[in-house]
């Protein structure tokens, strides 16, 4: 019985964890958004990117690439391919 409800602890701390997750990539996904401002010509979000802008992308994108090298079990050299990959196909290499 014991067993049983720590399983169930267990599955319910998953869960939240899993569901702050996903809210955390929703997060992401706005601030992303606010940056792409700055290329529709609007208000712009910063005013002028700069090499500390680039910096603070370079270390953000190394840190979701480490974490998803945990989430998925992929190494990061496999991961930063696939978005090299991405890139190309965008047309953004």
């Amino acid at each position: 019985m014991k067993n049983e409800r720590t399983n169930q602890e267990a599955k319910a701390a998953y869960d939240r964890a899993k569901s702050d997750i996903a809210n955390l990539l929703g997060w992401f996904e706005c601030e992303l958004s606010k940056k792409s401002v700055f290329e529709s010509g609007q208000a712009k979000t910063p005013v002028e990117v700069n090499w500390a802008h680039v910096g603070t992308m370079k270390n953000v994108r190394a840190s979701l690439i480490e974490t998803l090298c945990v989430l998925s079990g992929f190494d990061a050299a496999t991961i930063r391919e696939s978005l090299e990959d991405a890139q190309m196909a965008d047309g953004n290499a």
